[in-house]
């Protein structure tokens, strides 16, 4: 008897839902697209541009700590090689160096780290703030209804991703001379 309730329940509320949603389906209709916003950013001339930036500013740190590192190692060497024709104080003031040396070498690393994750994080914010402004615009320009990131959908025809048409519109808004 519970089972013919609910039952007549729900056919009852789909006949409703079915009857509310019937002159606003009638009205206008109901348009959706998917994207995937990794092609974006690797695709658009604005992806490229900061990729290349965070690229420069990663290879430039790297040249920095690789010349610090050679010098610690030049060091390292000298004192080998020497060791046994120094004096225990001088072998001693020897260590000491190349340990300050490694302690303000990995200070150094840390703290182009913590640097270097907040430039990405700061190029990452202004990157989805554009990725924003494209999409809505294209949304009402292209009257979807809804746009989802395709990692947020478990399936999706081909026919609804505007992917393409997003990095279109993206690289005509921001081109890649732009900053």
């Amino acid at each position: 008897m519970r089972k013919g309730i609910l039952i007549a329940f729900s056919v009852t509320a789909l006949a409703w839902l079915g009857a509310v949603l019937s002159p606003a389906a009638a009205q206008s209709t109901f348009k959706l697209g998917v994207f995937d916003p990794q092609r974006v950013s690797e695709e658009t001339a604005e992806g490229k541009r900061i990729q290349a930036k965070l690229e420069a500013m990663r290879a430039e740190r790297q040249k920095e700590i690789s010349g610090e590192e050679a010098k610690i190692n030049e060091l390292q060497q000298q004192l080998s090689q020497q060791s046994l024709s120094l004096s225990a104080e001088k072998r001693a003031q020897m260590e000491i160096d190349i340990q300050k040396r490694l302690l303000e070498l990995n200070s150094k690393k840390d703290t182009m780290t913590k640097a270097f994750q907040l430039e990405i994080s700061a190029e990452e914010a202004r990157f989805n703030e554009k990725l924003r402004a494209v999409l809505s615009q294209f949304a009402r320009d292209e009257e979807f209804s809804v746009i989802l990131e395709v990692a947020a959908v478990a399936f999706a025809a081909t026919s609804v991703d505007v992917t393409t048409a997003v990095i279109d519109r993206f690289n005509k808004l921001y081109p890649a001379s732009a900053s």
